[in-house]
C-alpha cells in the first residue's frame, strides 16, 4: 500500500535505513453542529482511537470551532482541540498520556461536478505538547511549541443507492518549524466508505483509512485504519 505515496518521493526522505512499521487501529468519532443563524454555526467533536493488536487505547481528542458560511460554497472557521496521546509503540510499558493543544483555522469551498459533490478543506494549525521529564515517566508543568501543520484535503461525495453517498478522500499533512527539516511531509491519508443517513439530522461515515506517517526520525507509520464518525445536526 505505501507504494500509492511515491509521487510524493521528493517530500519523503525515504532511504535504505528507513523502517516501515504497519499497526492496525481503529478510529471513532462524533461530530455535533449547532446552527446560531443562516450564516453562523458551532461545532464540537469527540475523537477515540485504539490499536487494534495489541487492543490497547492511543488517543482521546476534543476538538471545538465557530464556522462563517459565504453563500452556498464558502466556510471559513477558526478553533482549537485538545489531544490526549499515548505512545505511538502499544506494546510500550509506558502508558503515559500527553496532552497536545492544536489553534487552528480551517478554509472549505464546495462545488458540483455533475452530481458529484466536492469538498476542498485547507486548515492550518499549530501545535504545542506539555512537556515531561528525560525519561517520559512524568508530565511537567511547561508548554512548548512543536511545530506548525499546513493541511490540505480534497473529497467527493458520490451518490449511490437512494440517500447513500460514496466518500473518498485524500489529505496530506506538511510540517514546517519543526526540530527536523527533513520531516517535510507528516502524512499522506486516503478514505474510502460509505456516508448513510440514519435520520435527516443523522449521519454515520463508515470506510478505510490508510495512513502513512512520517516519523521525525524519518522512520515511517503505515496504519490500516477502520473509521466510523457519526455526524449530528441539532
Amino acid at each position: 500500500m505505501k507504494y500509492v505515496f511515491f509521487f510524493l518521493a521528493p517530500l519523503f526522505t525515504l532511504s535504505a535505513q528507513s523502517t516501515i512499521e504497519h499497526q492496525s487501529q481503529i478510529w471513532y468519532g462524533y461530530y455535533v453542529s449547532y446552527p446560531i443563524n443562516n450564516q453562523w454555526y458551532v461545532q464540537g467533536e469527540v475523537h477515540t482511537r485504539h490499536f487494534v493488536d495489541p487492543l490497547i487505547h492511543h488517543q482521546n481528542a476534543f476538538r471545538a470551532h465557530v464556522h462563517r458560511t459565504i453563500g452556498d460554497r464558502w466556510d471559513f472557521s477558526a478553533g482549537t482541540a485538545l489531544f490526549l496521546n499515548t505512545p505511538n509503540d502499544p506494546r510500550s510499558t509506558n502508558r503515559l498520556t500527553i496532552p497536545e493543544y492544536r489553534p487552528h483555522v480551517d478554509i472549505a469551498y464546495r462545488h458540483n461536478w455533475h452530481s458529484i459533490r466536492i469538498d476542498h478543506r485547507f486548515r492550518s494549525e499549530m501545535r504545542f505538547n506539555r512537556e515531561t521529564n528525560v525519561s517520559r515517566t512524568e508530565l511537567l508543568d511547561a508548554v512548548s511549541f512543536n511545530n506548525y501543520r499546513l493541511r490540505y484535503r480534497i473529497q467527493a461525495l458520490v451518490p449511490l443507492f437512494k440517500s447513500i453517498q460514496g466518500k473518498v478522500n485524500t489529505e496530506i499533512l506538511l510540517n514546517a518549524g519543526q526540530e527536523n527539516p527533513a520531516n517535510t511531509l507528516d502524512q499522506h491519508r486516503i478514505f474510502a466508505g460509505l456516508s448513510i443517513p440514519l435520520r435527516d439530522n443523522l449521519t454515520v461515515d463508515v470506510g478505510y483509512l490508510h495512513a502513512f506517517q512520517q516519523r521525525p526520525n524519518l522512520n515511517y507509520y503505515d496504519r490500516s485504519i477502520l473509521s466510523i464518525m457519526v455526524y449530528h445536526r441539532l
